[in-house]
């Protein structure tokens, strides 16, 4: 078996467009009236304002999850490689979510004594950008 990553063909303007789709999904999937307050604790549910809800650590948690959806769309196109084809990427994106970054997420999720509800929210949100970023770079390779 050949796997090959390589940085060299990746279309960059494709990875961001990737990274913003799913940070969009992201805001959309974590919003209070879709999956946002599921399987949260009192403590969680605290609205704005409230001591947990700092601005300037939202802004950063902000920042950070966008570099990090960004390395990842980047990963991800680098591992597509530029002979890809949406088919490709749905499949590859798929199963990349749910054997790797779900598996992962709810291993540790199970650990931190998270309800089983909230890690379903996590995994499956994981699941369904990955599926995307992964159908939009095989087109826009």
């Amino acid at each position: 078996m050949e796997i090959t990553v390589n940085f060299e063909f990746v279309n960059w303007w494709a990875v961001l467009t990737a990274t913003v789709v799913a940070f969009i999904l992201g805001g959309v999937w974590y919003a209070p009236s879709v999956f946002g307050r599921i399987g949260l604790t009192e403590a969680e549910k605290m609205p704005r304002g409230h001591e947990r809800y700092d601005d300037r650590n939202l802004q950063l948690i902000f920042v950070i999850a966008f570099v990090f959806q960004w390395l990842t769309a980047g990963l991800l196109a680098a591992v597509l490689g530029p002979n890809s084809s949406i088919r490709d990427g749905i499949i590859v994106g798929l199963l990349i979510g749910c054997f790797f970054v779900a598996t992962a997420l709810g291993i540790s999720s199970i650990f931190d004594k998270r309800p089983v509800v909230r890690i379903f929210v996590n995994g499956s949100y994981h699941i369904v950008s990955m599926t995307i970023m992964g159908g939009l770079l095989g087109a826009l390779h």
